[in-house]
């Protein structure tokens, strides 16, 4: 999908039907992977982008543009203010593999919001989160990219237990949140280095470090991340095709 998305311009509208082609070749040299396994995995995430379902609350549905009823369909009344929107993200994905390519349609009723989310990102953070492919390092970026845009340019201080919030990093037991990696070290090892060397190594994030600022009782209780991030244009990096830069 951030391949995709990566070659909308979001200065023009999303035009209705419009497909988006991504190659094994082209994946496999953004993704740093080889060919065989880029194969493999366009054929996976065609599948789960095809089944894949959108949830949006009613306070962030957008309002419809243009006249997109029909004779046949029943006027709509006011939805509560709890109701949730399920809307397929893909209208079709087709895979030819004797080609090595995908081609994906959006739905036309998420298409405002693939134009809307593409506004919040540029090429290079799309291209980036495709580069990490492990889930974990993904959202830790994104979640960086999400501090360093809320003007928090070199670093952030946070709690622990809210940096688990925000990264998932938890499960209900009976009821109850319980946090993974109760011990710090472990976090620190298994989960934190790991994926801030992926980060240095693969986006345009450098210089990520984290360090302890904060103790109770002895307990790692607050974190702050420190980064450097030296090109915001995605035409610096060689690495990104010409038909994904915005």
């Amino acid at each position: 999908m951030f391949m995709a998305m990566a070659q909308i311009d979001s200065r023009e509208e999303l035009s209705e039907g419009a497909t988006f082609r991504i190659t094994a070749r082209e994946y496999a040299f953004i993704a740093d992977i080889d060919v065989t396994g880029a194969y493999r995995q366009l054929k996976e995430g065609a599948e789960e982008l095809q089944a894949s379902v959108i949830r949006i609350p009613r306070n962030q549905l957008l309002t419809p543009q243009g006249n997109q009823s029909s004779g046949h369909t029943k006027k709509r009344g006011k939805l509560p203010s709890d109701a949730v929107r399920l809307m397929n993200l893909t209208a079709f994905c087709d895979y030819v593999e004797s080609e090595g390519y995908i081609d994906i349609a959006f739905s036309h009723v998420i298409e405002p919001y693939i134009t809307m989310l593409k506004d919040s990102y540029t090429t290079q953070v799309l291209i980036s989160s495709v580069r990490l492919a492990d889930q974990n390092s993904n959202m830790l970026y994104q979640f960086i990219r999400k501090q360093y845009s809320s003007g928090k340019k070199t670093f952030f201080d946070i709690e622990v237990d809210v940096l688990k919030d925000e990264l998932e990093l938890f499960r209900i037991d009976n009821g109850e949140k319980v946090y993974l990696y109760q011990n710090f070290k472990d976090f620190n090892k298994v989960f934190l280095q790991k994926n801030i060397e992926k980060i240095n190594q693969y986006t345009e994030i450098n210089h990520l470090e984290v360090k302890i600022v904060e103790r109770v009782a002895r307990r790692a209780s607050k974190l702050r991340f420190s980064y450097k991030i030296d090109k915001e244009s995605e035409g610096l990096d060689i690495r990104i095709p010409y038909g994904f830069r915005g």
